[in-house]
Formats: structure tokens, sequence, C-alpha cells
């Protein structure tokens, strides 16, 4: 008996949702505000008008709904209609409910214009575009706009669906078809505490435990602060930059970190760097993704960005 309870059970819960399923797919939505436009304009043609569509749209609509229901719903009047006497006694709240669907989906429409999806590098998110956000605020002139910040961007990942910006490290902006923000550089760093000199020499980072980044080798750096390079003894070696960033603070070993990453520890004397050399490391690039094409916020926001880089 209890078995027999349980199944009948499921099988009452599959046919609600069943059910529930039928009523949203077979909700008349169109048919509605075409019925309701009609009524409160009395005419098709304006009522077609107002939603974009044609006429004949407009009359086949309520046809289908008056099959549905079975009642007729409006009655011709020259060149104009009218509501039947059931349509006349349900107009009233269904030009409510109408007025208060749209009230809801403007609500909706204004306040995704309000949010911004970016995508970032990490380097670039916790440095420099945080330190933008009021100023992108300003300069679109919306005290609460919403930025949802994805400080994990890595090259070529594929981007997250929400997404309408993208900013990214690439090697050439205009090869990509992007817009380039500035040129990214790496210079060489170390904890302030530490004893090596400044300007450091080839044979003392022979000597030490060196941090990098998966795509940062010492060796170039190398060449270009003293015009060779020489075997080195890696230490160890980071997928992320701010975990790099992060094992020299900690004393970890002189590493190679992008300049904008150590700007404020260099300032507030954490860290400094280890020779005026630095290497190109590529273009932080701006892009509008497939969803920001179609957002005029997104697409004003880039624009805005590329200045504040520029500035």
């Amino acid at each position: 008996m209890q078995r027999w309870q349980g199944g009948g059970r499921c099988r009452h819960s599959r046919r609600l949702q069943s059910m529930s399923r039928s009523l949203l797919r077979d909700l008349p939505l169109r048919e509605l505000l075409a019925l309701e436009a009609s009524l409160r304009l009395g005419s098709l043609a304006r009522a077609a008008d107002e939603l974009s569509v044609t006429p004949s749209a407009i009359s086949h609509r309520i046809r289908q709904l008056e099959r549905t229901l079975g009642i007729a719903l409006l009655a011709r009047r020259g060149r104009g209609v009218a509501p039947t006497a059931a349509a006349a006694a349900c107009q009233h709240e269904l030009s409510a409910l109408v007025a208060e669907f749209r009230r809801a989906t403007h609500a909706l429409r204004h306040n995704a214009q309000q949010t911004l999806h970016i995508d970032v590098t990490p380097v670039l998110g916790a440095t420099w575009l945080t330190a933008q956000l009021a100023a992108l605020r300003q300069a679109l002139d919306l005290p609460r706009l919403q930025v949802e910040l994805s400080a994990t961007r890595l090259p070529n990942a594929p981007a997250d669906p929400r997404t309408d910006i993208l900013i990214e490290l690439v090697a050439d902006p205009l090869a990509s078809g992007l817009t380039r923000l500035f040129g990214a550089r790496i210079g060489a760093y170390v904890d302030a505490r530490s004893p090596l000199s400044s300007p450091v020499s080839l044979g003392e980072l022979q000597q030490q435990t060196l941090l990098r980044q998966t795509v940062v080798e010492w060796s170039d750096w190398c060449v270009t602060a003293f015009g060779h390079s020489a075997p080195l003894h890696y230490g160890v070696m980071l997928d992320d930059p701010l975990s790099a960033l992060e094992a020299c603070l900690a004393g970890g070993g002189p590493a190679l970190l992008s300049t904008l990453s150590v700007a404020p520890y260099v300032a507030s004397g954490q860290l400094r760097p280890l020779h005026p050399a630095q290497i190109d490391a590529g273009h932080y690039a701006i892009t509008l993704t497939e969803r920001g094409q179609r957002k005029e916020l997104a697409r004003r926001a880039a624009a805005a960005l590329v200045a504040l880089a520029v500035a």
C-alpha cells in the first residue's frame, strides 16, 4: 500500500509539472497584448502600429484568442472596432495587467542597463581597473552603476556568456581587431628588506632563488639588462602573476613583475626595483563581446575606459 501511495504521489507530481509547463507554454501573451491594444485604441491598424506588426497579424492573434475562449471579443464599427459585452467586462482589468507587465519589463531593462560585466586580467583588474570605477561612473553619469568584475581573464580563454567587455593581454591589438589601452611592462623587483644591491649584477642573480611566471623568462630580462644571459637558478614558477607578487612580498626572492601591479608596493616601500631595465610584455587591449555590442551602456563604458587609459 505504501509503495502504491508513493507511486501515486509521484504520478501526481509529474502531472502537476506537466500542467505547469503546459500553462506557461500556452499563455497567450501576444494575443492578449493584441486584444488590449485594439480595445484601448479602437483600431486594429493603430494596435498594429503600436506593437510593430501588421494589421493582419493583430487580426489573426485576436481570432486565435476567440477560438481558444470560444467567444467573440471584437465587433467591427466602421473603420474601427468595439468590444463585445464579454470583452468590455474584462477590459479594465486586462489594461491594468498589461500596464503592470510593461512597468515590470521596463524595470528589468533599466536594471540591465545599470549593470556592466567586465572580464579582465588579474593584474589589471586588481590595480588599474578597480581604481577607475569611480571615474567610470562619473564619465557615464551613472552614480549607481553596478560593475560585476571578473579578474580571472587568461589568454585565449572563452568569455563568460554574461560578459559585456573583455580586457586582456595581447601581443598585437591591431592584428586582433582590439582597441589598445596601454602597453604592459615587466621589471625585476625584490622585497625591500633583501640585501641584494640595486642595480643588481648578473652574478648576484645567479646565486638567488628566482620567481617567475609562465609567460616571462628571466633570460629575456637579463639580455635587456646586461646584454647577455647566463645559467640561472629558477626557484618557483607561478601561473598567476598575483601569486608571484605575493611570493615576492613574502620574501620568496626576486621576481619578474608587472610595473602596474608593483606600483603601490614600491610607493609604500614594501618592494624595490632591482634594476631599471624593463621588457615589453604586450598590450592591454579592450573589446566588446557580442552581448556588449548590443548594449549601449557597454559601448559607452568601453569608450570611457579607453579615454581614462589615455589620460
